[in-house]
């Protein structure tokens, strides 16, 4: 008797933590870890990790975040909040692991550390940083410089055209015309929002998490062989040459299928009353 008492309560213990709901809806909906990996393209290992709240496992907050929100897509859980709680989860163990503040006297001499130490911890902080920076530089896309200087490829083809003679209509279909032509398409996230790329059978081949005012130039194979899906399009902000082509789709609504084709993002903003506005002066650079 007393057995059956405690066991609820180690059942509501156990779940706790956002990979143990994740591990659940697997077990309910009949799936593998295998099924998981194949369905989100996700090595079984870091899926492991999440269902074991174990972030240490994975490379990075930003890839626990975009992991645990693609495992719940595959399990028919809310994504968005499977992010949240995990973002919180991250916060918590970051503060857990955070040393606890232990006073001495510095005029001891046995709780100084030595100059030796000091210099140890100062060179290993400085490697440490400079790997980071190098990680940083290697990851960021694209490349601020590649993108002013496609920026200015773009603005030298544009050949100057006369107005004269030429109707509302024609002068709209020559500045989509120009703009279709020579454009990159970058993708900016407004806030946190994670963003995936279909194959022509629809099946999501790669994806990517954009933090807040990061940007993501779309490769000109990415564009030929995929479409965009995204299921928060008023965090994304999709730009064709410098311009805006305004939501992509209603808030907080699954959106798939979206054509990367520059013209073809232009006509879907015009096709939806919201030509695309010109872009203001880019920065010198």
């Amino acid at each position: 008797m007393a057995d059956e008492d405690v066991a609820p309560e180690q059942g509501e213990l156990a779940i706790t933590r956002t990979g143990d709901r994740l591990r659940l809806a697997r077990e309910a909906a009949g799936l593998s870890l295998a099924d998981v990996a194949t369905r989100t393209r996700i090595t079984q290992r870091h899926l492991a990790a999440i269902e074991k709240s174990d972030y240490s496992e994975l490379p990075g907050r930003t890839y626990v975040t975009g992991f645990a929100r693609a495992y719940a897509r595959a399990v028919d859980l809310p994504e968005a909040e499977i992010g949240s709680a995990i973002r919180h989860e991250l916060e918590e163990d970051a503060y857990g692991s955070r040393p606890l503040y232990e006073a001495y006297e510095p005029t001891d001499p046995a709780r100084l550390p030595t100059a030796r130490l000091t210099w140890t911890l100062v060179i290993v902080t400085l490697l440490l940083a400079s790997a980071y920076g190098v990680w940083r530089f290697l990851s960021v896309e694209p490349d601020e410089a590649l993108i002013a200087a496609q920026n200015r490829a773009a603005d030298a083809s544009e050949a100057p055209q006369s107005d004269a003679g030429a109707t509302p209509a024609t002068k709209a279909a020559t500045g989509q015309s120009a703009v279709a032509a020579n454009a990159p398409v970058v993708l900016t996230g407004v806030s946190e929002v994670w963003i995936g790329f279909d194959d022509a059978k629809g099946k999501t081949e790669n994806w990517r998490t954009l933090d807040a005012g990061e940007t993501y130039q779309v490769p000109p194979e990415y564009i030929e062989q995929f479409t965009l899906r995204t299921s928060i399009p008023q965090a994304l902000k999709v730009t064709v040459g410098g311009r805006d082509i305004g939501p992509i789709g209603p808030a907080d609504t699954l959106v798939k299928n979206v054509s990367l084709k520059p013209a073809d993002l232009v006509a879907r903003a015009e096709g939806n009353g919201a030509p695309a506005p010109a872009a203001g002066p880019r920065p010198k650079g």
